[in-house]
This record gives structure tokens, C-alpha cells and sequence, in this order.
């Protein structure tokens, strides 16, 4: 997992989960890719491969 920082705007356009979540849980159940590149900024980890629209 990467870290990096990130932008307000960039925060609001990928969807996220707290760190203490599971990266591989969300990946398993479908709601995010197996290969989609997640990053952690603070305390939150951000899918970057999927775009919420309107964000």
C-alpha cells in the first residue's frame, strides 16, 4: 500500500474506507476491483481506479 497525499478534490472523487477497514474484504465481496489501485492519505485508504461521478 502506498501512501500519498491528496487533494480535497481528488478525496472527494474516489471512493474510500477507513484504515482500520479491509482493503482485501471490499475486493472480495466485488464492491472494488482485485487489481484496482488503492492508496492510503491520512486516515482513510482511496480506491484510485474508480471515479464517483458529480465528485
Amino acid at each position: 500500500m502506498k501512501y500519498m497525499k491528496l487533494t480535497a478534490k481528488e478525496r472527494n472523487r474516489h471512493p474510500s474506507i477507513h484504515y482500520t477497514g479491509s482493503v482485501s474484504g471490499m475486493k472480495k465481496l466485488g464492491y472494488w476491483g482485485k487489481n484496482d489501485i488503492c492508496v492510503r492519505c491520512g486516515a482513510y485508504i482511496y480506491n484510485l481506479t474508480i471515479i464517483i461521478k458529480g465528485g
